[in-house]
């Protein structure tokens, strides 16, 4: 058993910092200056022959001046050059055999999941994105190995410069050629951290290459397409866990946090899925930006056979948070290439009834809401002002639920709770919203519970965990927690376990013995979280007699979070190929012996106090339409269940209108305009009273004829 490499947590950080700033397209860097020289010397203008030519770097990656630098040649050829920075070459930190290797990936091959293994990174980004720039007209990319000027400190940095684009050197004051840059240091193109490298050059690649065909692209296309480059060449892509632990985000919103790479490049990545290398070409070369460019570009696929909607961004974007929950086939799902983890829940609600439930979701982003523990479902939906788009899935394989009547008279469900045990509502903005919108759950259920969660992992953050890995090469190793119920009637409902990677793990749970003989229950989790809180809820629950219950996490070829600074009390492993548990007193990495807990959460269900149930208070949503127009009939949705009066007045004060709804009916009220005598009501401004036992609220209608 092994520590997780501390790589993986320094290629996130590098990452972040290669593209939170820096030279790269609209990030806002000042122009740079000159370090006081003449005219440098410019291998694309230089000899042919020039063995040790002269380039502009940065002084520091934040600096607006640039030097003048030494380099040797390391590979030449009719495509692209590679130079390394000569105190490097000098330094040992660049040989010609490490240079052979990114030569040969950039030029020959790429990986085992690339989408063309047999050709190299220049040839798939330029098929998938587009031509370089060419801005010296010789036909050639260079390659520059530099120490990145970054104040890189090996005993305090978290993070290098890991490459960059410089789009000065597409202009007279740079380089005047295209040209990519990779650290050498601490950056390093062998061993396991090469891959760094790689991924930087596939990343800057896609931004010299845009930058040519359009300079002004908003940010999250641009890097979401950048996000986009490795994972089509089999390279590792950042984990989309980053974003997927909280999907309430504007999707064209961009501030450099690691979560905006990931939701974009996820983003780009289900594009590319679902339209295929021609639309990501259309979309770098479209001279539009930001969201109209992508509109623009999806508007040229209407009524084509590989989508059969009307393809506007919002539309789109819909689709693909379905899919990130769903991951099946066609627009569901990112096909059998990549595992996506899905997303976490922003609310779980199994108390019932729960009225006012009003909750915010952000332009193109989805809010998820998860609702168990009960029987025979009832829901109401109501919106304040702007409309969202609600879908009700079935939480289990996310397959659609009919939901007509939602948000009018509300849904009954007698499925629920026996068919299935949870119910998800996804809620999107509709397209029409530019910022946020509102909605209002109004759910009841037979049954009801109260969750309890059980850990010993001191609930620190991700930051603060060791990552272990559990397995060994194809050998499972098993990680356990022991929690005690005391309780009767307890139902084990969730999991929680914080994982190193996305790569998959098995759940376990054992009633009363951590052995085959009491396995209760197992299940697969083909992509967690990584470094956050995966929440697997059982597809059947447990029960558990009072006594000791066990929940275990499996896996060859992941790592779980472990906090090392509390005292070990209910902690086992397994080692890899079987055995017994040992208790983690017993257990050791690096010859010493663990005294922490694994970050194993185990959740359970308690039927809730039975109450008698208090009457409902009023909940009144918003008339829809408002203003109401000529020929129309405008509705307003009330808590159902209950008996209220609705009394329109005028402005003057004058009642026109009085409509009562008994207790036993759920449809909304309707005013069709006109007056208590049939008559049409004149346009103008009219309030509505509503009262229900001693609450009392107000709404107003416009009427225009």
């Amino acid at each position: 058993m092994k520590r997780w490499p501390e790589c993986l947590a320094a290629l996130v950080a590098v990452l972040t910092t290669l593209q939170g700033q820096g030279p790269e397209p609209l990030c806002g860097l000042p122009a740079l200056t000159h370090a006081g020289f003449a005219a440098p010397a410019i291998i694309s203008k230089a000899d042919p022959g020039t063995q040790n030519p002269t380039f502009l770097i940065r002084e520091h990656f934040s600096s607006q001046t640039l030097i003048e630098v030494e380099f040797s040649l390391m590979h030449r050829d009719s495509a692209f050059e590679v130079y390394a920075e000569t105190s490097e070459v000098d330094g040992g930190r660049v040989d010609p055999a490490t240079v052979t290797e990114l030569v040969a990936v950039f030029r020959d091959h790429t990986f085992e999941g690339s989408i063309n293994a047999d050709v190299g990174i220049k040839a798939i980004a330029e098929d998938v994105f587009g031509p370089p720039p060419d801005i010296d007209h010789n036909g050639k990319v260079f390659i520059l190995l530099i120490d990145v000027r970054d104040d890189f400190d090996p005993d305090s940095s978290e993070s290098f410069i890991a490459g960059y684009f410089d789009p000065l050197d597409q202009m007279q004051q740079g380089n005047l050629a295209d040209i990519i840059y990779l650290d050498t240091n601490p950056g390093t193109l062998t061993g396991p951290d090469a891959q760094q490298a790689l991924m930087a050059l596939a990343h800057e690649y896609q931004h010299l290459i845009h930058y040519g065909r359009d300079r002004r692209e908003a940010l999250w296309v641009n890097e979401g397409l950048s996000e986009l480059a490795p994972t089509l060449m089999g390279l590792p892509h950042r984990e989309f866990s980053r974003y997927l632990a909280d999907t309430n985000v504007r999707l064209d919103s961009f501030d450099g946090e690691i979560a905006d790479y990931a939701r974009c490049g996820l983003f780009f990545l289900y594009a590319w899925v679902q339209l295929g290398t021609q639309f990501i070409r259309d979309l770098v070369a479209s001279t539009e930006t930001d969201i109209a460019g992508v509109d623009e570009v999806l508007a040229s696929y209407l009524r084509s056979e590989l989508i059969s909607f009307e393809p506007e961004l919002d539309t789109f974007a819909y689709h693909w948070h379905r899919a990130n929950f769903v991951q099946g086939v066609g627009l569901e799902g990112y096909g059998s290439n990549f595992n996506i983890p899905r997303p976490a829940m922003h609310d779980v609600i199994l108390n019932f009834p729960q009225n006012a439930f009003d909750r915010e979701v952000r332009r193109l982003g989805a809010r998820w809401v998860l609702i168990t523990g009960g029987r025979d479902l009832y829901l109401l939906a109501t919106r304040d002002g702007s409309e969202p788009a609600l879908a009700l899935m079935n939480g289990e394989d996310g397959s659609l639920l009919p939901a007509r009547g939602l948000l009018t008279s509300g849904i009954q469900d007698t499925d629920f709770g026996i068919a299935y045990q949870s119910v998800l509502v996804m809620a999107t903005p509709s397209g029409s919203i530019e910022g946020s919108a509102r909605f209002t759950l109004y759910v009841d259920a037979d049954g009801g519970h109260e969750e309890v969660t059980l850990s010993f992992d001191g609930n620190l953050a991700a930051r603060d965990m060791l990552f272990i890995s559990l397995g060994e090469g194809e050998l499972a190793g098993e990680a356990a927690v022991k929690f005690d119920i005391v309780e009767d009637q307890a139902e084990l409902a969730a999991v929680q376990f914080m994982a190193g990677s996305s790569a998959s793990m098995e759940v376990r749970v054992y009633s009363q013995a951590l052995s085959p003989s009491g396995l209760a229950y197992s299940a697969t989790v083909a992509a967690p979280l990584d470094e956050a809180w995966t929440t697997h809820r059982l597809t059947r629950r447990v029960l558990v007699t009072p006594g000791p219950v066990y929940v275990g996490i499996r896996s060859t070829g992941n790592a779980l979070a472990y906090n090392e600074q509390l005292a070990t009390s209910h902690s086992y492993y397994q080692a890899p190929g079987g055995g017994v548990f040992a208790p983690l007193t017993e257990v050791k990495v690096d010859d010493e012996f663990l005294t922490g807990n694994w970050s194993i959460r185990s959740s359970y269900l308690l039927p809730a106090t039975p109450e008698e149930k208090l009457e409902v208070p009023l909940i009144a949503g918003q008339f829809y339409p408002n203003p109401l127009g000529d020929a129309q009939a405008a509705w307003l949705e009330v808590s159902p269940g209950q008996s209220v009066e609705l009394v329109l007045y005028n402005l003057l004060g004058q009642e026109v209108r009085r409509l009562r709804r008994t207790g036993d009916e759920f449809a909304p009220f309707t005013w069709n305009g006109r007056l208590e005598n049939g008559a049409a009501a004149p346009s103008g401004v009219y309030l509505a009273t509503l009262r229900a036992g001693a609450s009392l609220l107000t709404r107003k209608i416009v009427l225009l004829r």
